[in-house]
């Protein structure tokens, strides 16, 4: 049985169903241009849409996977040359090794002084082939300080107000030209991850061209004390309503300078997680009253619990806008101590997972409190919660739309069921770890969740491949874009991605439990079911160097691990 179906999963792809990236950045490029617009476009409706829409998506986005591939970034260029992309907003450069080497090059000419050299055009000014571009994400490392020299000659770019440099490896000299730059004048958004100076910082500060940011993203950038000092003393930078400090080694002193600056004013979120602030430099920002307007403030260290002292400070001071709480209580008296504070009644998300002191009598205070009637994701997997009871029948938390209720077993499958009927909104359930749930229940769960999109499911018994085809094939997977679950024998994969399944919108799929074999990895690379995958995790079994080589070679798998295919070892686990 298998392998009829096998054989038949390695049919020619319809018209229809070749991704639309393909024909711009594969096929297009061997014709001639007018020949496009004038023959292949009159060919059928759909040959139509695909060369006169504005981009890849409704919203004028387009992500490019260069694989690092010559041939391919020559297809990107070309493409970028003839027009192709000239109404795209927001773009996102995946690979890119060989197109970052086009800069590197034009900046290896730079240096001679030659008057034949200055005449020299450069190539790397594909970006000015983007006249609407609002958006620019360069997504790898080999990005470095060239792009941005390159980036200033494209006067195209004017229109930028996103600009994400985060994997780019760039230093002092990048930042100079950005923020002396009347180009990036427009710029809203600055995502940067590098090592940076106190001068260097100051210039971001001080640049008349970036008084229109509202999202500075420095991350792991190690600017200090010193550098949250420049940043609030800014007389420029007035409009910042989001600022992500993670990992910049400020101290309590450093967020001394935060009180008396009006640049944190209009502050709605602020990072400064994985710093050496202690408790009671948490409890000195909660009484700052230029924080009020925060609506997300993460601190403290990701492996290290937050503690009471630090959630009461921020809960009974005058942040009352807090939307969102990862929180380990310690005891049920602590819980209590938390659900007393003032200003909870604006949380949107309580995150208390792998909190396992958070007991049956926890969930009690927390579902009979009428001040967390807002909720709309609650996380409370791996806790000691047995009954899901009072969580069920809560008159106060009818807003859920994520729910996490992962563990070792405590969930039954009476219990899913009453759960997807008290709340229908969900959009993402979790309750992975709880293998004794049968089948049928899920199945009958999926009926009341209309709206789910992300599911993560234990280890349960698929009983039949009947009963797989019935789950995949259920009107709800339709709407689903991650998926966690289990591979089991009875010819799963072939089954899950069977002829009626509706699961044709999935960018994240985790396959557990048992190694595929080379027939069930063909299966995944050859249907196009799996066109909008960009995150595979499949579990470890037979050497990887084949079934990466099967996956590589997917028409359809061209957008997962970031584009670069020859580097795929990393899937498997």
């Amino acid at each position: 049985m298998s392998s009829v179906i096998i054989t038949s999963s390695f049919r020619v792809p319809a018209f229809c169903e070749i991704p639309e990236e393909v024909f711009h950045c594969q096929i297009f490029i061997h014709f001639d241009y007018v020949w496009m617009y004038r023959v292949f476009r009159l060919v059928c409706k759909h040959s139509d849409r695909i060369v006169t829409r504005n981009s890849f998506s409704s919203v004028n986005e387009l992500k490019v996977f260069l694989d690092n591939n010559v041939y391919r970034t020559r297809s990107f260029i070309e493409c970028c040359e003839k027009g192709y992309f000239q109404h795209v907003k927001s773009l996102r450069i995946c690979g890119g090794r060989e197109l970052s080497q086009l800069s590197k090059d034009m900046d290896l000419i730079d240096v001679f002084d030659d008057d034949s050299c200055c005449s020299l055009q450069r190539l790397d000014t594909y970006l000015n082939c983007f006249p609407n571009l609002q958006k620019l994400q360069l997504d790898k490392r080999y990005f470095d300080d060239s792009i941005v020299k390159g980036m200033i000659n494209c006067q195209n770019l004017k229109n930028l107000t996103h600009l994400d440099l985060f994997s780019a490896r760039i230093h002092d000299k990048s930042i100079s030209l950005i923020v002396s730059n009347p180009l990036f004048s427009n710029l809203t958004c600055l995502r940067m991850n590098q090592i940076l100076g106190k001068e260097c910082v100051k210039r971001i500060c001080s640049s008349p061209y970036l008084s229109n940011l509202r999202d500075l993203q420095l991350l792991t950038c190690k600017i200090g004390d010193a550098g949250l000092y420049e940043i609030s003393q800014s007389t420029t930078l007035k409009q910042l309503t989001a600022l992500d400090l993670y990992g910049n080694d400020i101290s309590f002193d450093g967020v001394k300078y935060i009180e008396h600056s009006s640049v944190f004013n209009n502050l709605i979120s602020l990072n400064l997680q994985e710093n050496n602030i202690p408790t009671e430099g948490i409890e000195y920002l909660a009484t700052c009253k230029n924080l009020s307007n925060l609506e997300e403030f993460k601190f403290g260290r990701v492996l290290t619990a937050v503690s009471i002292r630090e959630i009461i400070a921020i809960f009974n001071g005058p942040m009352k806008k807090s939307r969102s709480l990862l929180f380990s209580p310690s005891s049920d008296a602590e819980f209590e101590q938390f659900i007393s504070c003032k200003n909870i009644s604006s949380l949107k998300s309580l995150d208390m997972n792998c909190c396992c002191l958070f007991s049956n009598h926890g969930l009690t205070l927390l579902t009979n409190c009428e001040n967390l009637s807002q909720l709309e994701t609650l996380r409370i997997g791996y806790t000691k919660v047995t009954n899901f009871m009072p969580l069920i029948t809560s008159k106060y938390l009818k807003n859920l739309t994520a729910l996490n209720v992962s563990g070792q077993g405590t969930l039954t499958s009476s219990t899913l069921l009453e759960l997807s009927k008290a709340f229908p909104k969900l959009k993402v359930l979790d309750f992975a770890g709880n293998d004794g749930i049968s089948m049928d229940s899920i199945l009958q769960s999926l009926d009341h969740l209309k709206y789910l999109e992300v599911l993560y499911l234990p280890n349960i018994d698929w009983v039949s491949p009947e009963k797989i085809q019935q789950f995949a094939s259920h009107p709800v997977m339709a709407r689903l874009t991650h998926l966690t679950c289990t591979n089991k024998k009875n010819d799963f994969i072939m089954n899950f991605f069977g002829e009626f399944s509706q699961l044709e919108n999935l960018t994240y799929l985790n396959m557990r439990g048992q190694p595929l074999s080379v027939e069930e990895v063909q299966v995944l690379a050859s249907t196009p079911k799996l066109r909008n995958l960009r995150y595979l995790f499949l579990p470890r079994g037979c050497p990887a160097t084949p079934l990466c080589d099967i996956l590589k070679k997917s028409p359809y798998l061209y957008g997962i691990n970031d584009g670069e295919r020859n580097h795929l070892e990393g899937l498997f686990y």
